[in-house]
This record gives C-alpha cells, structure tokens and sequence, in this order.
C-alpha cells in the first residue's frame, strides 16, 4: 500500500509523492529522512554532535521529535522546513521517545544522577508541546509499550530489574512488577497486536519473557547475546529482537517462542523499524555507522546506506510496527 504524503525537502521546495518514509536519529549528525520505497536518502537534518537518539513522529507527521544527550532536551522538528520549532527542557540522559497511537501524547524518560539515581517519563501534549504530567521512574527507566487500549504505559527499568505500569487516565502508577527471577537489565518491552501479551528483552541475561495481559510473566526463552529492541509482526506471529552484541535479527514463533530464521546484521543495531507498507525492515547500526535494509519476504540484504555517523533508531511514516513506533 502507498500512501500521499507531502514530504519538504528543503525550507522551500515542496514535493508531493505517493510515499513512504524512514527517519532515523544519528547521535553524531542529527536526523535522516530516507524515502522507503526508493531507498535513497532525500534529506540529512544536521543536528551535529547532539547526541540526538530516540525518535519519534506524530500522527500527522508533521513534526518529528527528538531526544538530545547533549542538551538534556527534546527537540521538535517540523517536517515542512526541517528546522527546530520547539526546545523542551528535560534533565540529563535523555533516551527514549514514544508517541502515543490514540493520544495526542508523547513520552520520554530522562535520568538524574546524584544520591537517587532515578528517572523520570515526561508526558508531553504534541498539540501545543507542553509538558502535561510526568513520572517518577526507577532506575535507568528506558524502554517503553503501551497496552492495545492505550490505557496504561509499560517501562523497563533496566537498573533495578522490574517494570513500571503507569494508569494514564489517572495519572498514578498502578504497579511494579519484579523482573528479577527472570533476567538481567530489561530494556525492550513491546505490546502484541491483540493486546493479550507483552513481550520483554534482558541484555545483560541474554533472554526474553512474555507477560499476559495482567503483566504476569508466563514464560522464558534464550536468545542471542545483548538482546534489547523488540518487536511483533503486524499480524502478530513473529516476534522479531535485535540482538546487538551478536550482530544480529532474530525472528521468533509468538506462539511457541521457537526461532524461526536470523538476520545477520552489523555493530551495535539497537533499534528497528518496518516499513509502512511492511515489505522490508530497516536497521540502524551505530558502530558500524551504516542502515541496512532487509526484504521481508525472503530475509535476503537489499541495501546498506553506509558511511554514516552514529545512528540510533529508525521509525516509518506512515507509522509502522518497530522497536520504538507502534501504529
């Protein structure tokens, strides 16, 4: 499927296409605008040496907003003149950004060193980019999901071995669920297309578990070295991880937990994205400074984008399944 999109290439030129499009984030240069259908990078928004790493766009694709190290603030990009419209204030460490699919909410957590340790996820209204609440964290909170109804917020704290569920409509957090028995330093965390079950990654114990819909952990299985952004196919069979310490993708059975078939990928591939028309994946690989793109269909290497800087996450537009973005 294809879809219209006005895509501005520049602050004045203005193209009009049936497209669809991968922003990447590149702690070293800033944003990637790549045309998914042509593979060619068609716009580089230099951020230069920001630290920019998670990445997300709204629903209207209008604006992409971005995490920056370097700053402890998120910027807001608009995607008509790619310039900065928007600084929004938030601490050290800022990391993962998530865009809510039925609210008009963005969140993103951010670290505070000192005594405590702690951190915190700032829920910010994307219609006037204000900050409307935020929540104490624990340690090193990172990875985020949102439950099918878009009721409650799931956070990985990968310091403390547990998981945060947070109520959105009242604010408050409903529970922590203890990911200790199970694994080391949780990081991804995602939500299966049916709502039924959460799927959670452990680098530092090189697994991954699955929760039901009541974040009771049912099961456990293996896998590859660092696995840490994690994702379901849209139709919900597959469960795809990255795998960053083995260099690779892999593909799990959502029912069985078997693996299915790898990607061989490249250094540091945290994240990942789907395409919107779900035809190839795209894989941002930082210490190899390089995005690859894979078919989806017979999992064979169609392109790598090299000599790049750092990049970090990827997500598509129109919104895709991925290990940041779910549509």
């Amino acid at each position: 499927m294809r879809y219209l999109f006005i895509l501005f290439v520049s602050a004045f030129t203005c193209v009009e296409a049936f497209a669809s499009y991968v922003f990447v984030s590149d702690e070293e240069e800033g944003i990637y605008v790549i045309d998914a259908d042509k593979l060619e990078l068609v716009k580089r928004v230099e951020l230069k040496d920001l630290g920019i790493r998670g990445i997300g766009v709204t629903k209207d694709g209008k604006y992409l907003a971005v995490a920056s190290k370097k700053l402890g603030k998120l910027l807001v990009v608009s995607t008509e003149n790619w310039k900065i419209v928007k600084e929004i204030p938030l601490g050290e460490n800022p990391e993962f950004v998530k865009v809510h699919p039925k609210r008009d909410l963005l969140f993103v957590t951010y670290e505070e060193t000192g005594k405590e340790e702690r951190a915190y996820i700032v829920a910010i209204d994307t219609k006037n980019w204000k900050v409307s609440f935020k929540f104490e964290g624990g340690k090193e909170s990172e990875g985020m999901a949102f439950s099918k109804d878009g009721k409650y917020l799931l956070v990985t704290n990968e310091g403390e071995n547990s998981l945060s569920v947070y109520d959105l409509d009242t604010k408050k957090k409903l529970k922590d669920v203890n990911l200790k028995p199970y694994g080391e330093r949780p990081r991804g965390v995602v939500c299966s297309p049916d709502g039924n079950y959460y799927a959670v990654t452990f680098e530092s114990s090189n697994n991954m578990i699955l929760l039901d819909n009541n974040f009771k952990p049912l099961r456990s299985v293996k896998t590859d070295a660092g696995p840490y952004g994690v994702t379901y196919s849209p139709d919900g069979s597959e469960i795809i991880v990255a795998s960053f310490r083995a260099g690779k993708l892999d593909i799990y059975d959502a029912r069985t937990l078997s693996k299915k078939a790898f990607l061989q990928t490249g250094k540091r591939c945290w994240h990942f994205t789907y395409t919107s028309d779900y035809k190839k994946l795209v894989v941002p690989c930082g210490n190899s400074k390089n995005v690859l793109f894979f078919d989806t269909k017979d999992l064979r290497l169609i392109k790598s984008m090299d000599n790049l800087g750092k990049p970090w996450g990827a997500v598509a537009f129109p919104r895709a399944w991925g290990s940041i973005d779910t549509p």
